[in-house]
């Protein structure tokens, strides 16, 4: 597995494992439908670069992934020293947005 897709799968495994840890630190309803909607996307962008042929060789693929796992790196911290459920959220959607930005490189390439 190519390192774009690999970052890609880690985010989508890093967001189910904070279901529990959102829920235990309070998240909302709400918050927590915000949640399972980024699982959705980022779940969707991996199977998709999956099925896809990203270039790691690609300059713009290359930097995509290095901010896509500085950010997963940022959330997993986040995640651990949980105090704000809606700071997390941001946090979330922030890598899922780098994710589906790296996923769009492949369906154009």
């Amino acid at each position: 597995m190519n390192s774009s897709v690999q970052a890609l799968e880690n985010l989508y495994f890093l967001l189910r494992s904070s279901l529990s840890t959102l829920q235990a630190h309070g998240a909302t309803l709400a918050q927590l439908g915000q949640l399972l909607t980024q699982m959705v996307i980022a779940r969707t962008n991996y199977w998709t670069a999956l099925n896809k042929i990203l270039h790691d060789d690609d300059p713009q693929v290359r930097n995509l992934t290095s901010q896509l796992n500085a950010a997963q790196i940022s959330l997993s911290a986040t995640i651990q020293h949980l105090d704000n459920v809606a700071k997390v959220l941001d946090a979330i959607t922030k890598a899922v947005d780098i994710g589906s930005q790296l996923v769009e490189k492949a369906i154009t390439l």
